[in-house]
């Protein structure tokens, strides 16, 4: 890692001070743990507070999606129901925005066709179907992304591809 690339971040919490520097997911981490212990309080809330976890959905689409500059890229998708294939697609898109390697969060029908390998019928049946759940959001520009509870059962869908 390059001196460019890493970050630095100095905390002081009443008499409490320290230093962290690394790369972003690594200094975030550090930092959630580090406010964790000294304000107790904080753990509560992250027990009832859902906040997309970047450095753990990473791990969890390992394998399953890879992110390139064109878009994410559904590694094995002819094994998937359409349902599953869209979110994690979506999430593979939400994920790639997140970290700065794509423009959008928010991928076309056609684009979903394209990287699910499904036919764009099967997309475009299935898509108000996610909407209606409350897992897919339609953009103003025409295309979807995934909503937060969408999010939340995608990292399901994840657990359970990995059983």
């Amino acid at each position: 890692m390059e001196e460019r690339d890493k970050l630095k971040v100095h905390i002081e919490f009443g008499e409490t001070k320290a230093d962290f520097e690394g790369d972003v997911n690594q200094v975030f981490e550090a930092i959630v743990r580090f406010l964790t212990s000294v304000y107790p309080n904080l753990k509560i809330l992250q027990n009832i507070i859902y906040t997309p976890d970047l450095a753990a959905l990473t791990r969890k689409m390992a394998g399953l999606i890879e992110i390139t500059p064109e878009g994410p890229i559904l590694v094995s998708p002819s094994n998937l129901p359409a349902r599953n294939a869209v979110c994690i697609v979506l999430l593979g898109a939400h994920v790639g925005n997140k970290l700065g390697k794509l423009p959008n969060r928010s991928l076309s029908s056609l684009a979903l066709a394209k990287i699910t390998g499904k036919a764009r019928k099967t997309i475009s049946n299935e898509l108000p179907k996610l909407m209606s759940e409350g897992l897919v959001e339609r953009t103003p520009e025409g295309e979807y992304q995934l909503t937060f509870l969408g999010i939340r059962k995608t990292e399901d869908i994840l657990a359970e591809l990995r059983q």
